[in-house]
């Protein structure tokens, strides 16, 4: 039975990779407002998703002023990522102020969920954006976005892929975190580890990457993708751990709900970014 459950599982996963993958290439070849609203609507359910999981502890997050919040970031890390920085100064001033607007019980919780939510949502799913409109000067040349949030896609999911299937397979003993996830074992990240790296050689030699970077830069990227991508699973593993359920919603059918199947993207591409500040 648990076999035939894993099956299910893989089959459901795999589905969805088929439907969503090309749409989302798709969506970064196109890049510009087709790209933002999608990861905008991504960030939005995303950070629905996690106010209902904080409510479940007993708290009671702003959801109406989280999403708005979340809505007004990503237009403007599309519109003017130069206001972001003011912008996020303006945000969280606004959270604290609001907070005389709210009953007093409970405030301090209230109001520190609410702004991580905003943190954890829309703005780490903001990088993707900038990733993806950053086309900053470099030795005469430019940074190809679409190239960039492709290679980070791609080396994410064959990770996400390969660490399901070997972990499987593999990894019935050694596991890594099991009070956070029983079902991550070290096979299984390994083996997602060299899934990345190779997926980032492979668009290497077939030049499917930005012109500026080489091959150490690639699999610098592919390291973080390919660690921090995983890392994430277990971030967003931990919440639900913490509040006691399975999936962050049954919107994705079988495979859960955003949180479930972009956790991975939530923090590895802010990492890449901090890593091509420092080289260009």
């Amino acid at each position: 039975m648990n076999k035939e459950k894993s099956l299910s599982n893989f089959a459901s996963r795999m589905f969805i990779n088929l439907l969503g993958i090309p749409a989302i290439i798709l969506l970064a070849r196109a890049g510009g407002l087709p790209y933002t609203v999608f990861f905008g609507l991504v960030a939005v359910l995303g950070q629905i998703e996690f106010y209902n999981l904080i409510k479940q502890k007993g708290f009671q997050p702003w959801i109406n002023v989280g999403v708005i919040s979340g809505i007004v970031w990503i237009l403007i890390a599309y519109l003017s990522q130069g206001l972001l920085c003011p912008l996020l100064l303006l945000f969280l001033l606004g959270f604290l102020l609001i907070v005389l607007f709210h009953p007093v019980t409970n405030a301090i919780v209230n109001v520190a969920v609410t702004f991580l939510g905003f943190l954890y949502l829309p703005f780490l799913i903001s990088i993707l954006i900038i990733l993806r409109e950053m086309p900053k000067r470099y030795d005469g040349n430019y940074l190809d976005g679409y190239f960039l949030v492709v290679l980070v896609f791609s080396s994410i999911w064959i990770c996400d892929a390969l660490a399901y299937v070997f972990g499987k397979w593999l990894g019935k003993r050694h596991k890594i975190a099991p009070k956070i996830s029983p079902g991550k074992s070290w096979a299984g990240c390994i083996a997602g580890l060299c899934g990345a790296l190779l997926t980032i050689i492979l668009f290497y030699y077939l030049d499917w990457k930005p012109e500026n970077l080489g091959l150490r830069d690639l699999l610098i990227i592919g390291l973080i993708t390919g660690i921090i991508g995983q890392a994430g699973d277990f971030v967003e593993s931990a919440f639900k751990r913490d509040v006691g359920v399975k999936d962050s919603s049954s919107l994705l059918l079988g495979h859960g709900g955003i949180l479930d199947r972009f956790d991975s993207f939530l923090i590895a591409p802010g990492f890449v970014y901090l890593y091509l500040l420092i080289i260009l």
